[in-house]
């Protein structure tokens, strides 16, 4: 991450994943996929040839909080990425 005016940001730097190669991932539809960055869950950015990408870190969460025949909570790694993320965007940080 990275400040400017105090804010910390998702670096520049951070890798992007394909939305097709992120859905495909979690054994997901990209439609899925995107009714959850509808809903919020999914940090997200469209690409300059207008790809939707999403950050490897939000990918690796998800992944790692996944457990046999278990589904990760969506929701709640969600709102976890974006306290570490980007706390102003929720209003609070993760201890």
């Amino acid at each position: 991450m990275t400040e400017t005016d105090g804010k910390p940001r998702v670096s520049h730097r951070e890798a992007l994943v394909r939305w097709d190669i992120a859905a495909d991932t979690l054994g997901r539809s990209p439609g899925t996929l995107t009714n959850w960055y509808l809903a919020g869950h999914v940090p997200a950015v469209k690409t300059p040839g207008q790809q939707m990408s999403t950050y490897r870190s939000w990918l690796d969460d998800v992944m790692a909080g996944a457990r046999p025949a278990r589904a990760a909570d969506i929701p709640e790694i969600a709102r976890r990425w974006w306290a570490e993320h980007m706390p102003w965007a929720v209003g609070e940080e993760v201890a």
